[in-house]
């Protein structure tokens, strides 16, 4: 199999573990310099371009991973990078955002470029060990393409179906753990007004049936430290899941408690 030159925007703490893995994995990769890591990226042997539309021109595949969808559409639309692309590459967006969006980047796209809605979940250390949970929306025949790609950093890959339906699981994903923090954290605090050390009882509840993702980040954190600390991506996540929903039409009322408790944290 002839090997991709891989283009990647957006490092990062996940995003240099990406292209750390890559690098090893033997793929050339070259960086735009844009987010922390980029010493370690070069370490590890990546190239690097300046040049958003020229590093889009120079790759088969194009990865991005930046924190939101206006960081997104000035990249691909704004500094041209999209209109770059040639004939037979292939666009992946870890970007968690809107559905209606990765439709509109196809529509742009030059006719033979291939968009791939790849929005992941896991952590840092996940990454390191390469078990990422990639949920991807597109063409199967690009996502193949790619996988050997996407296999360096994530264990889990599934093809979800069109455009923009990945997007809609992650954010319901997304929903799901604001709704399990939400209430892992009001229980701890229950907990603590009882006199209960909240540390314990979220390590004895991780060998029980209550266990959860939620309530793991509250063994090793304090509560009020781990909300905060969340709440930037948390406040995030569930506006894009709300935009989300009014894009394809479901009905969010049962998550409208999770909905108002992180508004206004």
């Amino acid at each position: 199999m002839t090997t991709m030159n891989i283009g990647f925007i957006g490092l990062g703490e996940i995003g240099t573990e990406m292209v750390k893995r890559l690098c090893s994995a033997g793929f050339p990769v070259t960086v735009y310099p844009r987010g922390g890591g980029l010493a370690e990226a070069r370490a590890a042997g990546a190239a690097e371009c300046g040049d958003y539309a020229a590093l889009a021109a120079e790759s088969d595949a194009l990865i991005v991973i930046v924190f939101n969808d206006d960081q997104l559409r000035d990249i691909l639309f704004g500094q041209g990078a999209l209109a770059a692309m040639r004939p037979g590459s292939v666009l992946a967006v870890h970007v968690t955002g809107s559905p209606a969006l990765r439709r509109e980047l196809q529509e742009m796209a030059l006719k033979g470029v291939e968009v791939l809605d790849a929005t992941f979940s896991g952590s840092v250390p996940l990454v390191k060990q390469g078990k990422l949970t990639l949920m991807v929306g597109g063409s199967p025949d690009a996502l193949e393409r790619l996988r050997p790609i996407f296999a360096t950093y994530a264990s889990n890959i599934f093809h979800i179906g069109k455009l923009g339906d990945a997007q809609v699981l992650k954010l319901l994903n997304n929903l799901v753990l604001a709704a399990n923090m939400m209430n892992a954290a009001e229980l701890l605090r229950t907990a603590a007004s009882y006199g209960l050390d909240p540390k314990t009882v979220a390590s004895v509840l991780q060998t029980c049936s209550g266990s959860s993702v939620a309530m793991g980040i509250f063994v090793q954190r304090e509560i009020d430290e781990a909300m905060e600390s969340a709440g930037k991506y948390m406040a995030k996540d569930i506006e894009e899941a709300v935009a989300a929903a009014g894009d394809v039409g479901l009905d969010l009322v049962a998550f409208g408690e999770t909905i108002d408790y992180w508004r206004g944290i």
